[in-house]
């Protein structure tokens, strides 16, 4: 069993007429959340503060706990607990403890792990979800066609070039499952082809090398889990971008694996620094803070330091929560893979379940390949993109498992 204890939260029938104004209000604060990931953060932060409050209220009114358990708990508990130790020992503990309410963001896997009840819930939360980043992605064309080339030679829509990309990456390998499984209703399998060429656009418009990279990787997952014949066209695909890149796109794609690339250089240089800084504090690191003075302090005499943190997610995790952070982290990850590809087996022949769960299993995979070179987890709209496509993956699990009860 993949979750325990699920309660109905959203759309349930035993409604008290004290709660049910606030059972109104959760699922459109939820959607609200879900579609401004993609064009506003501030927007986003006001939902999720509103989802929270109704969530609590709705529990406190009710007089009953409708947070369910996930095989994550003691995962993410450890995870805490590394964010807390290196807090206490931090070289400075107020900016780990402000800088540790990312911690706060894991609370969006037990919403949607709680609030999915109903296969219609899921599919209205995916459907915004991807609904949403193809809007923002039209508007991304649009910018293009008729915007300044020269102030879009890095596309950036409502974010930084570089969360653009991210996000855009993952809008991509959620979409592709659905138009992959042979059981895909056709309307929304043309749908989802119509969908994702603005966002492969966008994407390419960024031209932001760990996300391109990111993308094929979890592509490239895709097709080996659910279709290998789409290996063929993506291999076409990759050689056509290639060749018939403009001289700027080559550049950086083949810079990709020039060592002696000036970037390739301060990321070589940025990772020396950190190693040199969890060395001189290997148990609990130095504490989520930012390492701007600790990298001028540790890089070679002469280093131009420009970050605050050293563009990789696990050595980031090594320099601010030390060995026991970065084993619990890596372990939590682990988990987080296997969940979904448990979930995944599952679910597998259903089309909606299934391209669900292997879309959420490619954004972590994608994730993780852009995290070799970049702080992903230091990005919120990433990181509440990452979380919620785990939630949803474990509501769909719930589902699945409340059906084959019944059938049973």
């Amino acid at each position: 069993m993949v979750l325990s204890g699920k309660a109905s939260i959203v759309g349930s029938r035993d409604l008290t007429a004290g709660t049910s104004w606030l059972r109104t209000v959760l699922p459109g604060a939820i959607f609200v959340f879900l579609a401004s990931n993609y064009f506003s953060i501030a927007v986003n932060s006001i939902a999720l503060g509103l989802i929270a409050a109704t969530w609590i209220a709705i529990m406190i009114a009710e007089r009953r706990f409708l947070v369910v358990a996930t095989p994550l708990d003691y995962f993410f508990l450890a995870y805490v607990v590394a964010e807390c130790l290196s807090t206490v020992f931090s070289k400075n503990p107020l900016q780990a403890l402000n800088f540790s309410k990312r911690l706060l963001l894991i609370g969006i896997v037990y919403l949607f792990a709680s609030v999915i009840t109903s296969e219609r819930m899921a599919k209205q939360c995916v459907a915004v979800l991807l609904g949403s980043a193809v809007v923002v992605a039209v508007l991304g064309v649009l910018k293009l066609v008729f915007g300044d080339p020269a102030a879009n030679a890095r596309l950036g829509i409502f974010q930084f070039y570089m969360t653009t990309s991210e996000l855009m990456m993952m809008a991509a390998l959620l979409m592709l499952p659905y138009i992959i499984h042979p059981k895909t209703p056709e309307t929304i399998r043309w749908l989802a082809v119509a969908g994702l060429a603005p966002v492969l656009v966008c994407l390419y418009a960024t031209v932001t090398r760990g996300a391109y990279l990111a993308a094929a990787v979890g592509a490239l997952f895709i097709a080996l889990v659910r279709y290998k014949k789409l290996l063929i066209p993506l291999v076409i695909l990759f050689l056509l971008v290639l060749l018939f890149a403009p001289p700027y796109v080559e550049s950086r794609l083949r810079s990709i694996v020039d060592l002696n690339h000036p970037e390739n250089l301060s990321r070589i240089m940025l990772w020396t620094a950190g190693l040199r800084i969890f060395v001189h504090n290997p148990l609990v690191g130095v504490g989520d803070i930012d390492l701007h003075d600790l990298l001028v302090q540790y890089a070679n005499p002469g280093s131009v330091i420009t970050w605050g943190h050293v563009h990789n997610i696990l050595l980031q995790v090594l320099v601010t929560l030390g060995a026991l952070g970065f084993i619990a982290v890596v372990s939590m990850f682990v988990k987080i893979f296997l969940t979904e590809w448990k979930i995944y087996r599952v679910t597998r022949e259903d089309w909606f379940s299934g391209s669900c769960v292997l879309g959420a299993l490619a954004v972590f995979v994608g994730l993780q390949v852009n995290g070799l070179t970049e702080w992903s987890f230091g990005d919120q709209e990433v990181v509440i993109m990452f979380w919620t496509t785990l939630g949803i993956a474990l509501g769909i699990s719930s589902l699945t498992e409340t059906r084959a009860e019944d059938h049973d």
